[in-house]
């Protein structure tokens, strides 16, 4: 039944009357289409108004000064022109980036305040816009109209590099001293209210595992918004060496014990255990130790001083130490 409908379609559209009426649509609709193509053409004769987006950059800032706040990166130009420039430029919108020397703008005292606020007029930059896009486009205004700028001193100063690196050794290894920086500081500089907040700076992020040899490498450091740097990267040295457990019996010294007392400890030292790598094993001696209980500790009810290890070498890891509290007795001198 439906083959049928279709069969009987297709020989209504071929039916030689139909054929006739299609022929005349199509002749006109030829010519309602080439008048349009014509009136199209000739209204493209004509001059209009329209906006144009026009990027921007700048150059030449004072080399003793730095910009404190953002500056449009677009111009939206309104432009007049003939309706084929304008089309054109619509479609192929090749527009190249107009650059601004900033040293040769004819800025105006705005304001003066933490910063030195200048104004320049961006009708002043028509006629050199105008040549640089078409001598064809007349520009009618620019969108923002006035430039501001903010100026703020540029200052210097010397800061820290500080690590952010997460430094794993391999199984029995360690790390050695400190890791380090080549070099340990930089100079940053801008704006002073900015670079007055600054008192060290950060390498980026990073992780390092199963480290069983001395790292060497170059690390990025982290930007900071609107500060320069006289390094973007620094060196970093990591020392890793085979590692030892080892231990020591430190006396316990009493601090804050009045004249005329004297406190006896139960032990009356202790034992410490730490890791040290093999080639610092033998600097460790008793005396780089300072182990102390307390005597304003002594009223607690518990009847115990705490231990505390106020100092050891630096270049040991994994300080332990026992026992942690010791019994004592008071006594006149």
């Amino acid at each position: 039944m439906v083959a049928k409908n279709i069969e009987d379609n297709i020989k209504k559209f071929l039916n030689k009357k139909n054929l006739k009426a299609d022929r005349r649509l199509i002749v006109f609709l030829f010519f309602v289409a080439l008048a349009t193509l014509f009136w199209f053409l000739n209204q493209l004769e004509e001059e209009y108004v329209t906006e144009i987006s026009l990027p921007v950059r700048y150059t030449n800032f004072p080399s003793d000064k730095i910009l404190a706040n953002e500056l449009p990166n677009h111009f939206e130009l309104r432009v007049r022109g003939y309706g084929y420039k304008l089309l054109e430029y619509k479609i192929s919108n090749k527009f190249l980036p107009y650059t601004i020397d900033v040293n040769s703008l004819a800025l105006r005292m705005h304001a003066q305040s933490s910063f030195a606020k200048f104004f320049s007029l961006t009708s002043l930059l028509s006629q050199d816009i105008e040549d640089q896009i078409s001598s064809e486009l007349e520009i009618v205004s620019i969108r923002p109209d006035t430039l501001f700028f903010e100026f703020a001193d540029r200052i210097f100063k010397k800061v820290p590099v500080v690590s952010d690196l997460s430094a794993v050794p391999a199984a029995q290894y360690m790390i050695r001293g400190k890791i380090q920086f080549s070099p340990d500081s930089i100079i940053v500089s801008g704006a002073d209210p900015i670079i007055d907040t600054i008192d060290r700076v950060y390498t980026k992020t990073s992780e390092l595992v199963d480290l069983s040899d001395d790292y060497q490498d170059e690390i990025q450091l982290k930007r900071i918004s609107n500060v320069k740097f006289s390094e973007d990267e620094v060196k970093v040295n990591i020392n890793i060496e085979k590692f030892t457990e080892a231990s020591q019996i430190i006396p316990l010294n009493v601090i804050n014990v009045p004249d005329t007392l004297v406190i006896r400890t139960f032990p009356k030292d202790i034992t410490i255990t730490y890791h040290v790598a093999l080639s610092d094993y033998e600097k460790v001696v008793p005396q780089l130790f300072e182990v102390v209980v307390d005597y304003n500790e002594s009223s607690n009810p518990e009847n115990k001083l705490s231990i505390s290890i106020l100092n050891s070498p630096e270049y040991i890891r994994s300080l332990r130490f026992s026992p942690k509290k010791v019994e004592y007795i008071i006594e006149k001198r």
